[in-house]
């Protein structure tokens, strides 16, 4: 043993194959700076057949490299376990407390201990590594835990006697989950202590892992409510735990971030030539389609002859790709897309994925492109295989980050976009690089034909003020370039070639962008209409009020029920209604009770297969099925209504038996109750049979909100998610405006306010006709606000109503818009 490796834990590699022995150890000291003392015990004296173990030689062995620092022995299987075994009877009992043996895999684990050895850890951090090498392997492809012998076990329990270890159990609050965003915060944290940290998903019964690895903790699909471990081991381990349980328990710094849920898409035009798409970024644009498609380089591979030369190739690729992405995030002044690209980075670092790519490059001989190529299409496959949509979105920022250093080992440069003139970029994706480069001036709009809601490169148009659409379908990529588009970013229509009407409509979102937007929604005689908004969550309603909305004028309160496997407690809810309430002051916030089924789902209500599910169980009916729940969401609201403005509003009534039922729940548990507001009742009219019952349905409750989306598809027998017949499924078909024009006159008899919170709300041509059938408020979403505030200041009441009158005896939607548009003197 040399003078500058006695100090370091000595490595024994017990194997039947003496050749396969001295492999790993040469590879191991190529991949160290420091010497380690290494004996192998290998192979037997057998010419004719050299493999197996011998005890006497694994005696030796640990003795030669034995010293106060320890000395730690990973062995293949079979004899060698054995063999390990008796030679340590043979050893002194000084001898024997100072000597550790391994579970983990020869290879792996001989790699990760000689490297930590050769760093100065002690034997407790030896082992720890050499151990976590087969951890890994195990969360990488999903096998169950591989029992240890008893030696093993005994010494794994001095290990954890020995060594410093803290284990906490916490539950994760934010609504997302460990997405990629908390997980670098967490991997970042993690690596600043040397205590081994690892991670498990006590919900999901999962394996630890290592939490320093970003991709093993992001796949490790931890989501709300899930509770989790966090162990370490080390003598730093009580403050590493406490770091990031702190973390945890803060929601990672995030307020709350919304899972929109992608409709039915089409991916054909229809009769109107439109595709339908996602709205991932609000706003109107049209303009000539610019293609873009990345191109991955064709990389050949070759034999490689020297491995430690081609992973110090793929080090100085890494770094170089390190120094570009660095280079892009110092140059970004907004916070949220520099985070996107320092998650990236984490990438670059992470263990498991270089672990990947070095066994590509040592037990296939690829070469270092080839092995990072491979092992990134891993991951990507990884997690488009996770459950939670979020999580899949993520895989676009792996191969953005993959295609970066391919690109350096082909020699190639980023590809850039190529807008000589204002056009609508289409793509199949958008990753975040090629979103950084977008110039808002020349990029009118994006189009993709994959893509999500949940992905950084919509943040970043979001963050741009460019309109989006996403998960349009192949059809979108089929068409030619210069052809002529337009986009609604925030209904996912995609026009081709679009009509007059369609750029009229397009031209008014430019020209509302230039003009002045009113704080207050007066029309020129004076008339005050209030203008809320439409919500799903905490995010929304910051937003909203950003916007100058008055109130919220529906809260979608879905969104606290989806993406889990328990219905949210009642702590949840409030903490939620309250935190929005809070936000809204004084302003009124109107909170519509669950709404799941037809094309909603959660896995603990009981959804049979319906023929029919928007017909079918769901709203108000739903929920008089399923009483818990109700009460749960009820208490919740009413707790939180204290000191605040808020209303209840309860989905799909068809008839004043159900009101009454609901009305009675909601007053036996408001009686429950210490303290609650002066809460206000409301139904949402969106059912045929509620308008032809709406004089009555008005005596039972304090106000209406007709939901145009769903009383358009019921009135014109039309669902609105089937392709062939979604555009008869028309708010502006006169008998849907004749229903309304019903419900308004109802609700005024009685003394009731009426407001739409329908897509209809939002449409600049709807809006003189809503305002002349008497409607009292509209609740659109918080990009539209301004629009249709100053629609109504550019309108007179008396006018508005003689047009709405005209209006109900035309013969059809087209037929309505035309009159509008030809009517109305104002830019819409």
């Amino acid at each position: 043993m040399t003078a500058s490796s006695k100090n370091k834990v000595g490595i024994v590699l017990v194997s039947h194959s003496a050749k396969l022995a001295e492999a790993v150890a040469e590879l191991a000291e190529q991949m160290t700076q420091e010497l380690v003392p290494i004996a192998i015990a290998a192979g037997i004296d057998d010419p004719e057949n050299p493999f197996g173990t011998d005890v006497i030689k694994v005696q030796e062995a640990i003795e030669s490299v034995y010293s106060d620092a320890g000395v730690l022995v990973l062995m293949d299987l079979g004899s060698a376990v054995m063999s390990t075994e008796m030679a340590l009877e043979f050893l002194s009992s000084t001898q024997i407390n100072n000597v550790k043996i391994s579970t983990a895999p020869l290879v792996e684990g001989a790699i990760s201990a000689i490297i930590q050895s050769s760093l100065g850890a002690n034997i407790q951090q030896v082992m720890t590594e050499a151990n976590a090498a087969l951890t890994v392997k195990k969360s990488q492809i999903n096998i169950d835990e591989i029992p240890s012998d008893k030696t093993t076990i005994a010494n794994n329990k001095k290990i954890e006697q020995e060594t410093k270890c803290k284990e906490v159990k916490i539950t994760v609050k934010n609504q997302l989950g460990i997405h990629a965003r908390p997980a670098a915060k967490l991997v970042s944290i993690a690596n600043q202590f040397q205590s081994e940290i690892q991670l498990q998903n006590l919900t999901k019964n999962s394996h630890k892992i290592n939490s320093k690895s970003i991709n093993q903790v992001i796949t490790l699909a931890v989501k709300q409510g899930h509770e989790i471990a966090i162990i370490a081991t080390g003598n730093d381990a009580d403050l590493a735990v406490t770091k990031i349980k702190e973390l945890i328990a803060n929601n990672f710094g995030e307020t709350e971030v919304i899972v929109k849920k992608t409709p039915t898409k089409l991916t054909t035009p229809d009769a109107n030539n439109k595709l339908m798409g996602t709205p991932a970024s609000p706003g109107v644009a049209f303009g000539k389609i610019v293609h873009y498609q990345s191109i991955i380089p064709e990389i050949e591979d070759y034999p490689v002859e020297n491995i430690e030369v081609e992973w110090q190739y793929l080090q100085l690729t890494l770094a170089t790709a390190k120094k570009e992405i660095q280079g892009i995030v110092d140059s970004l002044p907004n916070e949220n897309t520099t985070d996107i690209l320092q998650t990236q980075l984490l990438y670059l670092e992470d263990p498991s994925l270089l672990e990947k790519v070095h066994q590509f490059i040592v037990a296939e001989k690829h070469c270092a492109a080839i092995a990072w190529k491979k092992a990134i299409d891993a991951m990507i496959k990884t997690y488009k295989e996770l459950e939670d949509p979020y999580l899949q979105a993520r895989a676009i920022d792996i191969k953005d980050v993959g295609g970066r250093v391919l690109q350096l080992f082909a020699g190639e440069s980023r590809s850039s976009l190529n807008f000589s003139q204002p056009g609508i970029l289409v793509a199949p994706d958008l990753t975040p690089s090629l979103a950084l480069q977008l110039q808002p001036n020349l990029v009118l709009g994006i189009c993709t034909s994959a893509g999500s809601v949940t992905a950084h490169s919509t943040l970043i148009a979001n963050t741009l003020g460019i309109p989006m659409v996403v998960g349009i379908g192949t059809q979108l990529l089929s068409l030619a370039t210069d052809t002529q588009i337009g986009l609604d970013g925030t209904t996912g229509e995609v026009w081709i070639e679009p009509s007059p009407v369609q750029l009229l409509k397009a031209k008014q979102s430019q020209t509302f962008a230039k003009s002045p937007v009113p704080q207050e929604a007066i029309t020129k005689d004076g008339r005050k209409i209030a203008v809320m908004a439409n919500i799903v969550g905490v995010a929304d309603a910051e937003f909203a009020l950003e916007c100058d909305a008055e109130g919220v004028g529906l809260l979608r309160s879905e969104f606290l029920y989806l993406h889990r496997q328990t219905p949210p407690t009642e702590a949840e809810e409030y903490e939620t209604y309250q935190a929005i309430a809070q936000i809204m002051g004084s302003r009124p916030l109107t909170i519509r009770t669950l709404d799941i089924g037809g094309d909603k789902t959660v896995p603990y209500i009981k959804l049979e297969s319906e023929a029919n599910p928007f017909l079918g169980w769901r709203g108000i009916r739903q929920s008089l099925d399923t009483p818990e729940i109700f009460q749960t969401q009820l208490r919740a609201i009413l707790r939180a209504s204290y000191g605040h403005n808020i209303k209840v509003m309860f989905p799909m009534v068809a008839s004043v038996q159900e009101v009454r039922a609901a009305k009675k729940i909601l007053t036996e548990v408001e009686n429950s109750l210490s303290e609650v507001g002066n809460i206000k009742v409301g139904i949402m009219v969106e059912v045929p049979a509620a308008v032809t019952m709406a004089n009555q349905l008005a005596k039972e409750v304090d106000f209406f909100s007709i939901g145009t989306n769903d009383l358009s598809q019921y009135v014109m027998a039309a669902d609105r998610t089937n392709s062939k017949v979604a555009n008869l499924a028309n708010g502006l078909e006169p008998p849907v405006l004749r229903m309304i024009q019903q419900t308004v006159i109802a609700a005024h008899e009685a003394g009731i306010s009426v407001s739409v919170c329908g897509q209809l709300a939002s449409n600049s041509v709807a809006v003189p006709i809503l305002l002349g059938l008497g409607v009292d408020e509209l609740s659109v979403a918080p990009p539209a606000i301004s629009i249709v505030k100053r629609v109504i200041s550019q309108l007179d009441m008396s006018e508005v109503e003689a047009i709405a009158h005209s209006v109900l005896q035309l013969d059809g939607a087209k037929s309505v818009q035309e009159y509008i548009i030809a009517q109305v003197g104002i830019e819409i």
